[in-house]
């Protein structure tokens, strides 16, 4: 079922109107969706009435980024757990956080050690992953010790612990290798991560109205806006927006509209230096500026969920219409990044696994996780 957001003639459009028509009344029925082909109940079961309205409505044309969802913004900004006081937030930033989606830059790793950090990243560019079997800048923590331990540091745990609470996981990183001359990354969003194919989430969170994950962006090198930093539109988290359909900007092999005036908005272009960090709710619209200079601009995110927030249940594999082809999950599982995963809900990576980079197996949900070796982190 290809849910590629791109322009299509009337008559597909037509034909995809009356079968999206007829899974919205079959959901609307509430009838049995175990005998439907796997696409057809990814849809009934994961789109909300307002995702069927939008296409719907203006004819596939248009529709919702992502699942949709807004955001309520709570009644206490004290931080969920206590840490040490050089990583303290005050509520006065936890409520910054909320307003604005976005906090940082904080410091985190010198600049030495980013630019000797550098020098693997960049060996490894064209290497297939060991995860996926193929050239993918996704996921590589768990074939780099030095990159998962970066991970763990911390001056980035610590904080965001503040925000999502005591025990964290790591379900996705990702390097960045902007280019020398590299084009610029459109203004997008996400909520549940349905944006990569359009059928089911990557993660599950109980409560969309809430900060259910939140991305690390690390700089390795200078994140200037020569360079091309990220940029944010302040308070933009409060809904997931609608897209339309081809455009002449792309965000990756998608082109798309985002329903969104720069003019309009409060957009902060955020310089960051090589070894800092910055914070932010992937609902909160961001993109980059293109690449002005001869250099590059290397950085890493982490994706980071509270153990009571499920990802990739039941999946074999997860498609990404804006990345191409299909990522087997046979060698991926959450990642440990903080405090106990007690619930224990996702497929896992063995701790002692992520320490060497060597695959040894996945631990199904339900079964605990070994202790490591070697002695955690501050918590």
């Amino acid at each position: 079922m290809n849910m590629s957001p791109k322009v299509r003639p009337l008559w597909q459009r037509l034909l995809l109107m009356v079968g999206t028509g007829m899974l919205w009344i079959y959901k609307a029925l509430h009838l049995p969706r175990f005998i439907l082909p796997r696409d057809f109940r990814s849809v009934v079961n994961n789109w909300t009435h307002e995702m069927f309205w939008i296409l719907m409505k203006s004819r596939f044309t248009e529709a919702s980024i992502d699942q949709t969802c807004y955001f309520k913004m709570p009644t206490s900004f004290k931080p969920k757990t206590q840490v040490a006081p050089q990583y303290q937030l005050s509520e006065q930033d936890i409520k910054l956080f909320y307003t604005q989606g976005f906090l940082g830059p904080f410091d985190a790793f010198s600049h030495d050690e980013m630019l000797d950090f550098k020098r693997e990243v960049l060996a490894i560019e064209k290497e297939k992953s060991k995860t996926y079997g193929f050239v993918t800048p996704r996921d590589r923590h768990f074939e780099s010790p030095r990159l998962w331990n970066y991970m763990r540091c911390p001056a980035i745990t610590e904080r965001c612990a503040q925000i999502l609470g005591p025990d964290l996981l790591v379900w996705r990183s990702q390097y960045f290798y902007k280019g020398p001359r590299a084009p610029a990354i459109q203004w997008h969003q996400a909520s549940t991560f349905m944006v990569e194919d359009y059928q089911d989430p990557g993660i599950y969170p109980p409560d969309r109205s809430e900060i259910f994950q939140l991305t690390v962006w690390v700089a390795i090198d200078d994140a200037t806006p020569e360079r091309g930093c990220m940029q944010f539109a302040r308070g933009t988290h409060d809904r997931i927006r609608k897209i339309r359909f081809g455009g002449e900007e792309g965000f990756y092999n998608a082109n798309y509209t985002l329903d969104f005036d720069e003019e309009k908005e409060d957009c902060v272009v955020l310089p960051v230096k090589a070894g800092q960090f910055i914070m932010f709710t992937e609902r909160c619209i961001h993109g980059s500026p293109p690449n002005r200079t001869d250099h590059h601009r290397l950085a890493f995110n982490i994706r980071v969920i509270p153990a009571h927030v499920p990802s990739y249940t039941n999946k074999k594999y997860y498609r990404s219409v804006y990345n191409g082809g299909k990522y087997y999950l046979d060698k991926w599982g959450t990642a440990l990044l903080r405090g106990e995963d007690k619930y224990r809900l996702s497929r896992a990576i063995p701790p002692e696994d992520l320490e060497t980079g060597v695959f040894t197996r996945v631990i199904p949900p339900g079964e605990p996780l070994p202790m490591p070796k070697r002695s955690k982190m501050a918590a």
